[in-house]
């Protein structure tokens, strides 16, 4: 894979393009962009035929570990690697040990090896073991096996081991790399972690530079434990972290940023050149039974939500599409009320509508963003879309918490969830 960087705006944000893929040779991303979370190989909610109607270009497919390891025994009796496996062949697909928008048990951890919590348990992985799962999978992007799993006021000596056991399991991993052919035909990339502690994400950081040869980007963790978290982090303090990482390591890289973040956050991040992002947020409204509605026009003010509560009875008889406007789909063929029905009488359908419009929504936002990086106009258009984020703060309770992340279900529960406090 070749990252190559098309064009930069007035601060750190730029617009990249992701090429030269061995296993998919005419393949595209443009950047910045968000990947399609998937599950078990599918892009969540959606079927392949579907995902076809709803994005025609090459999109790149989130693989965690944790909820797709129960493949490896029809992957491996294929041979052709898990993207051809599930059906998405054409897509470019990049592995992960786990998703750090998935709540997970505390500890576990044991010397060089790592707990990969999956719906029949824990499994103890080593990076040799991860290495021989991503030989099977053969997945376009690989992200090395790390101790990621710690927030930014996690205790001094957790974080220290997290560092610790991080840099040798990316040791493996780059020889593991360098003496396969079959993994060579995928980008390795190296995670930076220990965010919480200065001097630990210091030499988290020079850990990545001895590997810089063979490695095409970078993933950060270390910032949060769960999904809660994100909602209470503080922007300026992660503004200060993005810098930071991105000013120590080399600028051709692809810089990858993992966690359920809101708009506001993604385009800070984006703000200080990172480039891809996991794609768990959309997922996550759409398992609670809510709907974006960002208004992208930065001539005209906002004064209204861009989260719809797609349960609330107001929308009972609305007979408007979810955006009026919005091409999606969804938009085109179905009215509010009629979602409405379909998500408080747990009929399947409301999820694959859901998540058609706001997996199109929010790779909407992405492309106004690129437009604005191009005509120098990024700093107008993020804060047209944070003075939406703020407004926020007292959506419904328990569903939806704070400006700078959510709190709601993991990608594991089931979509048709039961509803509280509306």
């Amino acid at each position: 894979m070749r990252f190559s960087i098309k064009q930069t705006g007035c601060g750190g944000e730029r617009i990249g393009y992701l090429t030269g893929f061995i296993r998919s040779p005419g393949a595209e991303i443009e950047t910045p962009t968000a990947a399609l979370f998937t599950q078990g190989g599918s892009v969540v909610n959606l079927t392949a035929e579907v995902l076809s109607k709803v994005f025609s270009n090459t999109k790149l497919l989130w693989l965690p570990l944790s909820n797709s390891i129960n493949l490896e025994t029809g992957v491996k009796a294929q041979n052709d690697g898990v993207a051809k496996f599930a059906g998405l062949q054409g897509h470019v697909t990049c592995a992960t040990l786990h998703s750090l928008s998935e709540d997970t048990p505390s500890g576990h951890f044991e010397l060089d090896r790592a707990p990969l919590w999956t719906k029949n348990g824990k499994r103890m992985v080593s990076a040799d073991r991860y290495m021989d799962v991503m030989e099977i999978f053969k997945p376009d992007i690989i992200l090395a096996i790390a101790d990621g799993r710690t927030s930014l006021n996690e205790g001094s000596k957790r974080i220290s081991k997290a560092v610790c056991r991080s840099n040798s399991m990316l040791k493996t991993c780059v020889n593991r790399y360098m003496s396969s052919k079959e993994l060579q035909k995928s980008s390795l990339i190296g995670v930076v972690v220990g965010a919480g502690n200065p001097k630990k994400c210091d030499e988290s950081l020079r850990n990545i530079l001895t590997h810089v040869d063979n490695l095409t980007g970078i993933s950060l963790q270390g910032i949060l434990d769960g999904p809660e978290e994100s909602r209470d982090i503080d922007s300026e303090t992660l503004k200060k972290l993005f810098e930071k990482v991105g000013e120590a390591l080399p600028k051709d890289f692809v810089y990858i940023l993992e966690g359920n973040w809101n708009p506001s956050i993604i385009l800070t991040a984006v703000e200080h050149g990172w480039d891809l992002f996991d794609g768990s947020y959309p997922l996550k409204l759409t398992n609670t039974g809510v709907a974006m509605k960002l208004n992208f026009d930065v001539t005209k003010e906002n004064d209204t939500l861009y989260l719809l509560d797609m349960v609330d009875e107001r929308y009972k008889a609305d007979l408007k599409p979810i955006l009026e406007g919005c091409e999606c789909l969804a938009c085109k063929k179905h009215t509010r009320a009629y979602i409405r029905h379909l998500l408080n009488t747990r009929e399947m359908l409301a999820s694959v509508l859901l998540s058609i419009h706001n997996l199109h929504h929010f790779d909407q936002m992405f492309y106004h963003a690129r437009q604005h990086i191009a005509s120098n106009t990024f700093a107008v258009f993020k804060q047209h879309i944070t003075k939406q984020c703020e407004m926020v703060k007292d959506f419904p309770p328990n569903r939806y918490k704070g400006s700078n992340g959510t709190n709601i279900p993991t990608e594991n529960q089931a979509p048709n969830i039961k509803r509280r406090n509306l």
